[in-house]
């Protein structure tokens, strides 16, 4: 016993341990008067302490670290997007401001940005407007971002329509004498086309480069009049930056 009250003696007394060891080897009583039972009793109460501490501590980093995934969820597309605005982020290599330089070195202007839904999926898609040749749209799918569509030359120039309850996007050929070409095409939420629409007016021989009742009008490759023709151009609104439902990209 003498052995064991000494070792405790050892781990606790501090500077006691030169007497604690005299005491017990000459007497068992004095060794029991000399016991420091208040630092034994301590022992097990500051570990506890400890713990407690430490725990409370590991849970808030961990729910910290949750809202800040959740948060990250809800704007990754936003946050995709303005990192390609402002050239953090490749696409095919290229950032925003190379991608679009032609437009400073061609009409000296800043493309024009905005967002909106083009594929119908509740998400706004990011386009980007080069005047002459029309919009890029771009989207993001399983978190990278893609050109959905864009313009081909001035006799395909990409733009967007609302319609009969849906949006498509639109080739179009409206610059160039002799004719109107439209091609409206409606993506699903895959970029998948679910639809395609073309109305049309051909006029070569006219003077005046105007069609009139003589001309050819077709919908969908068949003849129409030119009340039809006007009818469904009527039916379909343009969309542009301003557009109601258009919201600004920053």
């Amino acid at each position: 016993m003498n052995k064991t009250i000494n070792r405790i003696l050892i781990s606790f007394a501090g500077g006691m341990v030169t007497f604690a060891i005299g005491c017990g080897s000459a007497n068992g009583d004095n060794i029991k008067d000399t016991e420091p039972q208040p630092v034994i009793q301590e022992e097990p109460v500051t570990e506890p302490d400890t713990i407690q501490e430490q725990e409370p501590d590991e849970v808030k980093e961990e729910e910290v670290l949750n809202e800040s995934s959740d948060d990250s969820d809800l704007t990754g597309n936003d946050k995709i997007y303005e990192q390609f605005l402002n050239d953090e982020l490749l696409l095919d290599g290229k950032t925003f401001s190379e991608i679009f330089s032609f437009m400073h070195e061609d009409f000296d202007a800043e493309p024009t940005t905005f967002y909106y839904d083009v594929d119908e999926d509740g998400k706004d898609e990011l386009l980007v407007s080069t005047l002459f040749y029309g919009y890029n749209i771009y989207d993001v799918r399983d978190g990278k971002m893609i050109l959905l569509d864009c313009g081909d030359g001035t006799a395909a120039a990409c733009g967007v329509y609302e319609g009969n309850g849906h949006v498509y996007v639109s080739h179009s050929d409206f610059s160039h004498a002799g004719r109107k070409l439209l091609t409206l095409t409606r993506y699903d939420e895959s970029g998948n086309i679910v639809e395609t629409i073309t109305i049309n007016a051909e006029y070569w021989d006219s003077e005046v480069d105007m069609y009139d009742e003589n001309s050819d009008f077709t919908y969908n490759d068949q003849k129409i009049t030119m009340q039809e023709y006007e009818d469904y151009m009527n039916s379909y609104v343009f969309i542009d930056p301003d557009s109601e439902k258009a919201r600004p990209a920053p």
